[in-house]
């Protein structure tokens, strides 16, 4: 099920995604749309860990959002990519999360352009993350191709989202050319990390389509002990 909050502002799904939940194919839609369900337990994980996070994402999730804003808006300047980020991360959905109405922003309808903007500056300093967030924001506009583009340059520098959503574009044949050997390649580098573990069971019946060699080329292209890269907000603590 897909909740769509706002079609101006799309809720991030893989930005957000809680760890603890296992993406399995068909149940996880690819793009930036979220169930209502994953937000509630976002705002539950976000100040139920508040406590341990650093400045100034630790003014953030303690409630002082406006001025860890700020800080980060300071630091983007600079050059800090972790507060780029950031800010992509909190400006991209404030109106669905209900941050605008916390920090009293009435240009609230502009936050979803500022957070792309400060992905697109990330993503051009070399931070893979903001690359990621670039593919699913042109995922969930039907831009394909260019969603593919950057999934795959997150997937290849280990971001486990990236690497499920470029699986399933090569299975589906959305934004390249469908491609089930290249499929089952980035599901199983997916199955490396904790987002996945479906394991060869949860893909069988895309390996049953390869021959021998077609699958033993899918495994000998894994990149075997990658670190996978973590998406969420926590990752810009310093």
């Amino acid at each position: 099920m897909q909740i769509i909050l706002n079609n101006n502002a799309p809720v991030a799904q893989g930005i957000e995604q809680l760890p603890s939940k296992q993406w399995v194919r068909g149940s996880i839609p690819r793009g930036r749309a979220i169930t209502l369900f994953l937000i509630l337990n976002l705002f539950f994980l976000i100040y139920s860990t508040a406590s341990s996070a650093e400045e100034p994402l630790k003014l953030f999730l303690g409630g002082n959002e406006k001025e860890a804003i700020n800080i980060w808006k300071q630091e983007s300047e600079m050059g800090d990519v972790d507060a780029s980020y950031a800010l992509g991360i909190v400006f991209y959905d404030s109106d669905v999360t209900g941050l605008c109405q916390r920090i009293e922003d009435s240009n609230c309808k502009n936050n979803f352009k500022s957070g792309l903007n400060y992905f697109k500056i990330a993503h051009d300093a070399g931070d893979v993350r903001a690359t990621y967030a670039l593919g699913e924001h042109y995922d969930y506009f039907r831009k394909y191709k260019k969603a593919f583009k950057f999934y795959l340059k997150a997937a290849e520098a280990g971001v486990p989202e990236a690497q499920f959503n470029t699986a399933s574009m090569y299975e589906h044949g959305e934004g390249v050319t469908q491609d089930i050997v290249q499929a089952v390649r980035w599901y199983l580098q997916c199955n490396e990390t904790k987002l996945c573990l479906q394991k060869e069971e949860g893909i069988s019946d895309l390996i049953d389509q390869l021959t021998i060699d077609e699958l033993q080329f899918a495994k000998s292209s894994l990149i075997i002990d990658q670190v996978p890269l973590n998406i969420r907000l926590d990752s810009v603590a310093k």
